[in-house]
């Protein structure tokens, strides 16, 4: 979905920020008038309240433990500013289906502040506007629910109420209606306010978000129906809730990291592990190396070749660099025709030599454009090392750009590398320039 910027109230557009004080002021307003409701409710014991909220913490319980189990293994963190979808309505659905709207309007706090401390802690205004809109979503379910099909005073429903002709079947898809379209308006809404109307489109065009809006319904659905029955069954779905999750999660993960043309890893993730391993290698005392790697004259295959085949150059060498490389090194698109790679383990004369191997194994590569000629490409490669360099992924990305760009100025097709002088380079092909370096990586 569209990337929402600049989440704390000051920064939204005047009409976002009326928007997001409404939706909170009339949640709370709704809460405080459902626990009124629901505590003056006459022919209530005190055994009807308690079933009530036991049901209510079992289904809790089952969001967080399933926010903690899937969302902690595989949450997309760089898609922490952006609308997404996850399976809670799994679990908080039976909650609206089954009781009062006081008890689910409470219920979506739980598992919030549990994404928000343990899994994803974003701003906060963006956490307490998000639990505002489902609260407010789920209570309209429950609401509308409850008086197409049932009393307010009821407190256990059967399976048959909820599969019992046209009246139980109408019940249900107006009710779940009424949460999908509450929720889905008043997020998109300050998604507009704030982004601009092309999030509309981008939303409409977001099918994989419609198919697991159902998929969370129907579990959410059917985990009423197996409680009414016997809610010892109801345990039954808790695996294949947290499998579809993960799954779902892994795959959202899996595409934030991945530059999707050449198919190894994008800046940000790129930077994120290097930055781990750097850190690591440094209390450690363990050797690092850094690789960058440019391709040479790549505009010149884009205006003579095009660039769907200045496309496909990129991606045989991102193929060709992570095959030249242990599978262990992550190899990451750094911007244009630029690539890294970073190379734990490995001191000076050890990376120099990854260098030389990718290089001469990408001069070997040839594409075919549309015209019909091979096009081939040469690298220029850049090398830093910690033990030489020293610093952080910052001083070692500059060195290893430093020595880039004097094999650039040397010719090209070249592997140069960093030395203890800042600014200063060395060829380790040449014998007199490798001994000072076979120094210094021991």
């Amino acid at each position: 979905m569209t990337r929402i910027r600049h989440w704390a109230v000051w920064h939204l557009p005047l009409a976002a920020r009326i928007l997001v004080l409404c939706v909170i002021t009339g949640y709370s307003i709704a809460l405080s008038g459902s626990l009124w409701g629901l505590l003056g409710t006459s022919g209530q014991d005190a055994d009807g309240y308690l079933a009530q909220v036991l049901l209510t913490c079992v289904f809790v319980g089952a969001a967080v433990i399933s926010g903690d189990v899937s969302m902690r293994m595989a949450w997309p963190r760089t898609r922490q500013d952006r609308v997404s979808r996850d399976l809670t309505s799994a679990w908080l659905l039976p909650i609206a289906l089954l009781l009062p709207p006081a008890y689910v309007m409470v219920a979506v706090i739980g598992p919030s502040v549990h994404l928000y401390t343990r899994v994803w802690r974003g701003q906060p205004i963006k956490r307490v506007y998000s639990v505002a809109v489902l609260g407010l979503a789920y209570g309209a379910a429950s609401q509308v629910h409850r008086k197409l099909l049932h009393a307010v005073t009821a407190t256990r429903l059967t399976p048959a109420q909820f599969t019992g002709g046209a009246r139980a079947a109408t019940a249900l898809a107006v009710g779940l209606a009424a949460y999908w379209i509450v929720n889905i308006v008043l997020i998109n809404a300050v998604v507009v306010l704030t982004a601009g109307m092309e999030a509309i489109g981008t939303f409409l065009k977001d099918r994989e978000a419609f198919v697991v809006d159902v998929v969370a319904a129907c579990l959410g659905t059917l985990a009423a129906v197996v409680w009414s029955a016997d809610p010892l069954f109801a345990v039954l779905l808790v695996p294949p809730v947290l499998l579809l999750e993960h799954q779902l999660f892994s795959g959202l993960r899996q595409a934030v990291r991945t530059d999707l043309l050449t198919e190894v890893a994008n800046p940000q993730y790129w930077r994120e592990v290097a930055g781990r391993e750097v850190e690591r290698a440094s209390s450690s005392g363990d050797h690092l190396a850094i690789l960058m790697v440019d391709i040479d004259h790549f505009k010149a295959v884009n205006d003579k070749h095009g660039h769907l085949a200045g496309d496909e150059v990129l991606a045989a060498v991102a193929r060709t660099v992570a095959q030249a490389l242990r599978p262990r090194d992550l190899v990451g698109r750094l911007g244009g025709e630029e690539f890294g790679a970073v190379l734990s383990g490995l001191n000076l004369l050890d990376a120099e030599g990854a260098a030389e191997r990718l290089r001469t194994q990408v001069r070997d590569v040839r594409v075919r454009a549309d015209s019909g000629d091979w096009i081939s490409v040469t690298v220029s490669v850049g090398v830093s090392e910690l033990s030489v360099t020293g610093g952080d992924l910052r001083r070692l990305l500059d060195a290893a750009d430093t020595a880039l760009y004097a094999a650039k100025e040397a010719g090209r097709d070249c592997v140069r590398a960093a030395t203890r002088e800042p600014g200063t380079v060395i060829d380790l092909s040449i014998p007199d320039q490798r001994a000072p370096a076979a120094e210094t990586a021991h």
